[in-house]
């Protein structure tokens, strides 16, 4: 009798629980791989969406769609009626902005149904690309596996070497309601073929800024996350005498240790800012003679002054714009806040005026296999 009773509550608690009443067959499903929002010349929202292909009898490896709506939402149904299969949004891997687009300062709003619906995927990447995106949707290479799929790798490569930011859907939510700093997306460009071009600086609304180079990603990198991946830069050595030859004086170098500390003050109404950044680094190539034995010294100090050259003309570069990618808001927060408390509603202005003060500390530790 109570073998069956026990029977019987098993079988009563198999019963309750939930099944997959509501599963899909992969062949009749479109996962989103990639979604693109762009703006038309004529000012028309077009939304794209790149789907794999599961059918054998289909040559081509991947799907992709264009429409115009007015929100993600409504491009989802018009999608729905130009798919085989469902539409679904777990698997987006990369949403792509139009560089006309993030003109528009109250763009962002288009994402709310991103952070509203739990199963669209909050971990794809951010990308700017300046171009009409129908272009890069329906690029096609025979060496290159699916456009979505070559589009990620090559985002985290270029994250890994730290020549660009690698910014989330959930992190660009932080970045644009966090009002320490502003946003950075990844940038895209097309010449003979879809590269990294850098990074793009958004205003703290979210509107188009700046784009920085490869080079001055890496030191935005540096001070946003410290060492993570590989960091390697080439930089000129100062010589005057070298205008006219075609193998000029430069060298190269691993970052293979980075520590800073950011010292915040208010003085006289303004912000102020000591950095004081030591980096342990080796020497990976040199195209010039130089003693390193005896005068290593010398090349420390020139990486140092080339160092701090570089991050003022980039600290420059987005005081000019008022724009804060280094965060320097966050510790403004911290560590003088009533100061920040008047200001933290226009930060960016008050990080225009602020005084930023860097200093370089480099330390050669290695200089290859060769003397």
């Amino acid at each position: 009798m109570r073998k069956i009773l026990r029977m019987a509550v098993a079988l009563l608690m198999l019963v309750s629980l939930p099944g997959c009443t509501d599963r899909i067959d992969l062949e009749d499903a479109t996962l989103s791989l990639m979604i693109g929002l762009d703006l038309s010349e004529k000012n028309d929202l077009i939304f794209y969406v790149s789907s794999p292909v599961f059918s054998r009898e289909a040559q081509a490896k991947s799907e992709e769609f264009g429409v115009k709506a007015h929100s993600l939402r409504e491009s989802r149904q018009r999608f729905d009626e130009l798919v085989s299969g469902l539409t679904l949004s777990g698997k987006v891997q990369l949403f792509v902005l139009g560089r006309r687009l993030l003109d528009t300062p109250d763009w962002f709003q288009l994402m709310d149904v991103v952070y509203r619906d739990a199963r669209f995927s909050v971990n794809a990447r951010m990308i700017v690309y300046d171009g009409p995106l129908e272009e890069l949707f329906h690029m096609r290479s025979k060496t290159k596996p699916r456009v979505a799929l070559h589009l990620m790798k090559l985002v985290d490569t270029a994250n890994r070497r730290n020549i660009t930011v690698k910014t989330t859907a959930q992190e660009l939510h932080r970045q644009m309601y966090e009002k320490g700093l502003t946003p950075t997306i990844t940038k895209l460009d097309k010449a003979t073929t879809v590269q990294v071009e850098g990074t793009a600086l958004l205003t703290e609304t979210g509107k188009f800024a700046t784009v920085i180079s490869s080079r001055e990603t890496s030191f935005l990198q540096m001070l946003l996350q410290g060492r993570r991946g590989e960091i390697s830069i080439s930089l000129p050595y100062p010589d005057s005498t070298e205008k006219e030859k075609i193998v000029k004086k430069r060298v190269s170098f691993f970052v293979k240790g980075l520590s800073k500390k950011v010292k915040t003050s208010f003085v006289d109404g303004k912000f102020q800012f000591d950095v004081d950044l030591k980096l342990r680094t080796s020497i990976s190539e040199r195209l010039f003679p130089f003693d390193m034995d005896k005068d290593y010294k010398k090349m420390e100090t020139m990486l140092e002054k080339e160092f701090q050259r570089e991050y003022q003309e980039l600290f420059q570069k987005c005081q000019q714009l008022k724009i804060d990618p280094f965060g320097f808001g966050l510790h403004a927060r911290a560590y003088q806040y009533e100061a920040w408390k008047k200001v933290q509603n226009e930060w960016t202005q008050a990080f225009s005026q602020a005084k930023i003060n860097i200093t370089p500390h480099v330390d050669i530790k290695g200089n290859g296999n060769i003397r």
